[in-house]
């Protein structure tokens, strides 16, 4: 007969053993994102953006390209590219998340909150163009037909 004790022991032990192994799982974890770095660029390379291990930008950049860019332009681009920097952040957190913890619930919650704040870069739409002018035979009235019949 096996002795109760022991069996609790080996369950405090197990639960011990578990404990340490996730423990050492979310400090790789944490050691990895303090390493994020991700560095995006606007108007052809004039501006770049770095943000860190929380998605906020570390550094800004700017070459002597930016010398033919009117002030709204420097202000564009940097927003541009630091969009474009947070917006690769929770894949990169999602990616450590994975080889680290897995798809712990506490895993998905820090990647979703991530992804709740650093949304995806969404494309510009570009600017409407002039009106259209009605052509040489064009009536005007939006019908396409002749009133001619």
């Amino acid at each position: 007969m096996t002795d109760p004790l022991t069996n609790v022991q080996r369950l405090v032990d197990d639960w011990e053993r578990n404990a340490q192994e996730k423990a050492a799982r979310y400090e790789a974890m944490r050691q990895e994102v303090e390493r994020i770095s991700i560095t995006r660029s606007a108007a052809g390379g004039a501006v770049s953006v770095t943000v860190g291990s929380n998605g906020i930008p570390s550094a800004v950049v700017m070459t002597e390209g930016v010398s033919r860019l009117r002030p709204e332009q420097v202000a564009a681009a940097v927003m541009e590219a630091m969009r474009a920097a947070q917006a690769a952040y929770p894949a990169e957190l999602a990616r450590i998340v994975d080889q680290t913890v897995g798809g712990t619930e506490s895993g998905r919650h820090i990647v979703a909150t991530a992804e709740r704040n650093f949304p995806p870069v969404e494309p510009e739409s570009p600017p409407p163009g002039p009106p259209r002018r009605p052509r040489g035979n064009d009536d005007g009235d939006f019908s396409g037909e002749s009133y001619l019949g």
